[in-house]
């Protein structure tokens, strides 16, 4: 049996549609499991670190704020490269969920670091909660849009075309 990846329904085997919802089926069978894709979480990560840092005094205000700019600028120049993509008319209103997705997501990724940068006018942890939850929402719609990217990736692949698309690592 082969199980559908989009509603789980299960299929025999030789199959290249869901008789459930009409997907193309994979080309692998339930008795195979396949290691979930990875996440990006390298930013977040460094955010939640730095914050820890400057709580327990490990790092200072100014390593504190140098941490945040050099992820903030890292982050901005990517907004920059999505923003200027040169998408073909014919195919964009099948990329433009994932693409506003995508924007949303490190939008609210700049605004969390711009949240926690006021701690450091006025101490307030309140800025730091508030500032890792916006990054954290941004980090899980970027992870949103990177699936929608890998499973528009495996379903040309199961097409049979190739394609020369580079995630992002």
């Amino acid at each position: 049996m082969v199980v559908c990846i989009r509603c789980g329904h299960q299929n025999p085997e030789g199959g290249h549609f869901c008789e459930s919802c009409n997907a193309v089926m994979p080309k692998i069978s339930e008795t195979i499991s396949a290691a979930p894709p990875g996440r990006i979480n390298v930013h977040y990560n460094q955010l939640k670190e730095a914050v820890e840092k400057l709580q327990s005094g490990a790092s200072s205000q100014d390593q504190y704020l140098e941490t945040l700019n050099f992820i903030y600028n890292t982050i901005y120049e990517r907004l920059t490269e999505v923003e200027n993509m040169d998408i073909s008319d014919e195919i964009k209103p099948d990329f433009e969920e994932q693409y506003q997705l995508g924007i949303s997501g490190i939008h609210f990724f700049l605004q969390g670091i711009e949240e926690l940068k006021l701690y450091l006018e006025d101490s307030n942890p309140a800025h730091l909660a508030s500032g890792m939850e916006s990054a954290y929402q941004g980090n899980e719609n970027l992870n949103q849009a990177l699936e929608m990217a890998r499973e528009g990736l495996r379903r040309l692949k199961e097409l049979g075309v190739d394609s020369e698309f580079d995630i992002m690592n």
